[in-house]
């Protein structure tokens, strides 16, 4: 996944170097995680009114004439499916929710991860654009556009994140010493 920059301050930066997350961040990350969740109930009545439309069509198109009830009704098995799509696609929902939660969480609970070495930077074409990989030591953050004036090839630095579920956000950064 593609990661997101908080934009630190000096205050921020000195707390990610001694080892925790500052007041600011910590807001940011109940912020992005109340998001995350705020997001997923965004999608609750495009997906009723999605079901509700596509099982509509379904009965509309197999009762419109005599010979399509015939053959709607010629075995319980047809019925039945069409009932289970409801709770199947409702029980997805759910564990959709489940997770969002359980990242939403993660994310208010933060741990404060340190990638230090040296900088290098790859690049991908994928059906959206290119990817831009940034190494930090053995560490890999993915980007969507080229940061490579913040963060200079062949310099040595330091990234404070937090991560959950594959998703990466940098708290802070440094360029350190050659």
């Amino acid at each position: 996944m593609m990661l997101t920059f908080y934009e630190f301050t000096e205050e921020d930066l000195r707390s990610n170097q001694h080892g925790f997350i500052s007041q600011g961040q910590r807001e940011f990350l109940k912020g992005y995680a109340d998001s995350l969740i705020r997001s997923h109930r965004g999608g609750w009545p495009v997906m009723i009114f999605f079901l509700l439309l596509g099982g509509g069509l379904i009965l509309a198109m197999n009762l419109s004439n005599e010979s399509t009830r015939r053959a709607f009704f010629a075995t319980p098995g047809i019925l039945i499916a069409l009932c289970m799509t409801f709770p199947v696609v409702l029980g997805i929902y759910g564990l959709g929710a489940i997770f969002a939660r359980r990242r939403s969480r993660d994310f208010e609970e933060a741990v404060l991860s340190v990638a230090e070495g040296e900088i290098e930077w790859d690049e991908e074409s994928s059906s959206v654009g290119p990817v831009h990989f940034l190494y930090v030591g053995p560490t890999e953050f993915k980007f969507a556009e080229n940061f490579n004036a913040v963060f200079p090839a062949g310099r040595r630095g330091r990234i404070f994140y937090c991560e959950s579920s594959g998703i990466k956000l940098i708290l802070s950064h440094e360029l350190l010493s050659a």
